[in-house]
């Protein structure tokens, strides 16, 4: 028995160590494993006091902690089994009947002390002898049960799992399959020490490195590969000799070798980084940035070198390191590119051209520049009926017409507003006819453009070149500004009387909100008149009674407001401001008055007209007849079916639609024919300044017995004189409105007059 007692003590010893080392251990499983290997301690201890005794009281105490203790350590080893293999959570039952087994059996081995069914010690010869009694078998056989538990578990799982894990599993396994024989083997000898237990011992060693400190090798490597092959950069090791021994996928790819190939991994590798083998034995680590072309195209890589060494210092091999940084690289270039350039044309940005000029001027101070801006007329309108991209290919070729016509080294251009472009050129180069020719070529982008594409440019001589760039372009646009409304390309030139009409049109844009708001912006009324001298109606006109600029009429801010497109905000206004006066007298009973509200060809563009003017009859309750809708012959210069369709809307929604200033223009019987209008509005203008009086007369008189035959009221506008009176009368004009009978007066006044003598 004494190399029993030895070994005991030495497995005794490990256990203990182990047993510390589990209690410190932060694994789940811990714990459980840490009572294992607590509960072997005791029947070591007992069957190592049971081989050096032979005192029945010794023994039988030994005996039944032995008993006790082996049960308790084949339950938590039951415990561990189901937990190690995962299926602590499915079996929740089976770990409560165990429980109560062990229960059970432990208070029957305490009870043998008084009931004796379990075992009784004899002594013979001076040795004590065991002798089972009938609840031993039953002891032996939920022993064996449980044990069953922990075998029947790890088989189960050694089937499942996948081989990388089995080993873990299967060594356990075979060290308790191996005990289990041990102890069958003493069970049928009935040996007074049971020596199977030290193979449950050296089974709780096992299942202490199994479960908290073995990793098993070839499931790291295998998981070392898995993690290698899915990162994006390329990773390659090289043992001490520099030959490759592992290259992940995207190494490979990286440098054109095979997907099995590994071989020529460092060869690849100095291809790639273009330096010399034996050189690149002399460092320890390095960095390298490399370019590769493939196929046209270009590839830039981070290489990153790095010998290794284990503890003891000596070299053992080396890696490297594979970035691709080909998109990133890109990126950084295209953001530095779109810091500088605009996105859309390609030419410099408001920035960059801002500084460029800067360093142009001050490299030469001995030249003179001047600073041009150009700008698309009503370029909103362009871009909102004909599309984003019909816009985009029309600034697009303002930008290439700039590169094209760069006519020196000084000379600097770019992109400074939506439609807005700027450049720097040499007085010495600069041609106004060039820059008018430019500009009449950018409509040709493949489309027949109903209307032109008209642009105007802004010069500005530079005179103090430390004036900010910025306020440099500000004067080009002040010149610019000065012929906004002309309808033909033309340069301009700021002089400082351009400077007082834009800040002038700046007021009126800015205080034109608050002028509605606090009523500045009035409505003023001029009544028209039958040939029987009956007012029947008027036109409603705009006035501006300005705080300071006092009463302003039309002419000073109306041109304003149809250069900025703000004119339907001051229209709007009058048509509501007409309707309210109609419903008030309507209240009054005057019924039989008619007004007459102005549409500006802009807002045609600017608005849905006949919804909002629908909408305001509705809402005032209007009898629509009564809101008369003056409209000009201009508007029909272009988009003419369009035009057509918003006039039969509104009037197919009861609204009278009158052609206004008939005869102004160069088109009106054309006009005549195609506009489906109910009143025609003949401007006096047409008699006034002209050599040949007669001649007028009789066209007018044509014009009017026309009107007649197509059933169009007409209404003379302009009149100012009786003799004019009596001609139209003659002639069978049917209304009058002009100085003659009325000027433009306020709301008021008319009613004093008109309402007030009806």
């Amino acid at each position: 028995m004494i190399w029993f007692v030895i070994t005991a003590a030495i497995l005794a010893i490990v256990t203990v160590f182990c047993l510390v080392r589990a209690q410190r251990s932060d694994k789940e499983i811990a714990p459980i494993v840490a009572q294992i290997l607590f509960w072997l301690l005791i029947p070591l201890v007992s069957n190592t006091v049971l081989a050096l005794s032979n005192n029945p009281d010794v023994c039988r105490f030994c005996y039944t902690v032995y008993f006790i203790s082996t049960t308790f350590m084949l339950f938590y080893f039951a415990q561990f089994a189901v937990k190690f293999c995962n299926y602590d959570k499915q079996l929740p039952l089976i770990r409560k009947i165990m429980a109560g087994v062990v229960a059970l059996d432990v208070i029957n081995l305490i009870l043998n002390y008084g009931l004796h069914h379990v075992f009784q010690l004899s002594v013979v010869d001076g040795a004590v002898t065991f002798e089972s009694l009938w609840y031993h078998k039953i002891h032996l056989v939920l022993s064996f049960l449980l044990f069953g538990v922990s075998l029947g578990a790890f088989i189960i799982k050694c089937i499942r799992t996948s081989k990388l894990y089995r080993d873990k599993y299967i060594v356990i396994l075979f060290a308790s399959v191996v005990t289990s024989a041990w102890e069958l083997f003493h069970v049928f000898t009935n040996e007074n020490v049971d020596q199977a237990i030290v193979g449950f011992s050296i089974c709780g060693i096992f299942i202490y490195l199994y479960s908290l400190e073995y990793v098993p090798s070839v499931l790291m490597d295998e998981m070392k590969k898995t993690v290698l092959a899915t990162v994006s950069d390329g990773i390659l090791f090289f043992d001490e000799n520099r030959e490759c021994i592992y290259a992940n996928s995207a190494a490979k790819l990286m440098l054109g070798m095979g997907i099995n190939e590994t071989a020529n991994g460092f060869e690849k590798l100095l291809s790639l980084t273009g330096e010399d083998r034996e050189e690149s034995a002399h460092y320890e680590s390095k960095s390298l940035t490399c370019t590769k072309i493939e196929d046209g195209e270009e590839y830039i890589y981070d290489v990153e070198l790095h010998k290794l060494h284990d503890l003891q210092g000596k070299r053992i091999g080396s890696f490297a390191k594979i970035t691709d940084n080909t998109e990133r690289t890109k990126r950084e270039n295209l953001n530095r590119y779109l810091a500088t350039h605009d996105k859309l044309t390609g030419i410099y940005n408001t920035d960059r051209l801002y500084d460029s000029i800067r360093e142009v001027l001050q490299n030469n101070p001995d030249k003179e520049f001047y600073v041009v801006a150009s700008d698309i007329k009503e370029f909103k309108l362009v871009n909102d009926r004909y599309g984003r991209e019909f816009a985009d290919k029309l600034l697009i070729r303002i930008a290439n017409l700039l590169k094209d016509k760069a006519a020196s080294s000084t000379t600097r251009y770019g992109r400074i507003g939506s439609d807005k472009f700027g450049c720097l050129i040499e007085k010495s180069v600069f041609s106004e006819d060039t820059f008018i020719s430019a500009m009449k070529e950018v409509p040709n982008i493949d489309r027949n453009l109903v209307i032109p594409i008209i642009m105007h440019v802004g010069a500005y001589e530079v005179e103090d070149k430390n004036m900010p760039v910025s306020a440099m372009f500000d004067r080009a646009f002040i010149a610019i500004a000065g012929v906004k409304h002309e309808a033909e390309a033309k340069v301009a030139y700021y002089e400082d009387d351009s400077r007082d009409a834009l800040l002038w049109d700046q007021k009126v844009t800015e205080q034109l909100d608050n002028a509605i708001l606090t009523g500045q912006i009035v409505p003023y009324l001029q009544a028209q008149v039958s040939r029987e001298g009956k007012v029947v109606g008027a036109e409603v006109l705009v006035r501006w009674i300005h705080p300071e600029e006092g009463f302003m009429p039309p002419g000073r801010f109306l041109s304003v407001l149809e250069k900025n497109g703000m004119i339907g905000k001051i229209d709007q206004y009058i048509w509501e401001c007409a309707c309210r006066i109609l419903r008030r007298w309507s209240y009054e009973g005057r019924d039989d008055l008619y007004l007459s509200v102005n549409i500006s060809p802009k807002d045609f563009y600017m608005m849905d007209v006949p919804s909002i003017i629908i909408a305001l009859a509705d809402k005032y309750e209007l009898d629509r007849k009564r809101l008369r809708l003056e409209i000009t012959e201009t508007i029909m210069m272009d988009d003419i079916d369009e035009k057509l369709k918003t006039i039969d809307r509104l009037r197919e929604a009861g609204f009278i639609v009158e052609m206004d200033d008939f005869g102004s223009g160069y088109s009106s019987l054309n006009m005549l024919k195609d506009m489906p209008v109910d009143v025609l509005k003949l401007d006096m203008i047409f008699l006034n300044d002209t050599a040949h009086n007669e001649r007028t007369k009789k066209i007018m008189s044509l014009i009017i017995d026309l009107a007649k035959s197509l059933d169009v009221p007409v209404i003379a506008e302009g009149v100012e004189t009786v003799e004019q009176v009596d001609f139209l009368a003659k002639m069978g004009c049917d209304f009058f409105q002009g100085y003659y009978f009325a000027r433009p007066v306020s709301l008021d006044e008319y009613e004093k007059k008109n309402l007030a003598a009806s």
